[in-house]
């Protein structure tokens, strides 16, 4: 399976927007500030050209301004995230970025990767499914699970000399 990931579309608005307010700024000296719409352009290039590939050989980078990167499965150490950025080391200690990948492509990333990246997130989510939480007076919480969650209810119950049933 090959899933391709782009930067975000939407983010053409923020150029157009960019834009828009660099034509104001221009309006004040033309012939000096002509060259900040190069800004916007390189966004856009950006955008259009920047993406990262996932299939069954590894994960391949394509770069608006750098070379390609590329990672065969048995070389890749791990993805990980910093802020909002997603990168991919190899087992060589070599990190490199990936773009259009985020932390909400996580499910997408596993699909393609056949589970070589494993989605942390909606695995934690879903193991949080079954359990309820518990959170004290002091702010303190914990998850615990339904039956041992019924079972402390009915100590509870016991120990106060209520009937949990009725």
């Amino acid at each position: 399976m090959t899933e391709e990931f782009k930067p975000d579309r939407t983010h053409l608005l923020g150029a157009a927007v960019m834009t828009v307010f660099i034509l104001i700024g221009i309006g004040a000296a033309p012939q000096y500030l002509f060259w900040l719409l190069i800004f916007p352009i390189l966004f856009v290039v950006w955008v259009l050209r920047s993406r990262t590939v996932v299939d069954d050989a590894g994960i391949h980078t394509t770069y608006a301004f750098s070379s390609p990167k590329n990672a065969a499965w048995e070389d890749l150490a791990g993805v990980g995230f910093r802020g909002s950025r997603a990168f991919a080391q190899t087992k060589a200690k070599e990190t490199f970025s990936l773009p259009g990948v985020t932390f909400n492509s996580l499910p997408r990333l596993e699909a393609a990767s056949a589970g070589r990246i494993p989605d942390a997130l909606g695995q934690g989510l879903a193991a949080a499914d079954d359990k309820v939480r518990i959170v004290y007076k002091d702010g303190h919480e914990v998850l615990i699970s339904k039956e041992k969650y019924e079972a402390m209810q009915a100590e509870k119950g016991e120990s106060t000399g209520e009937n949990p049933g009725a």
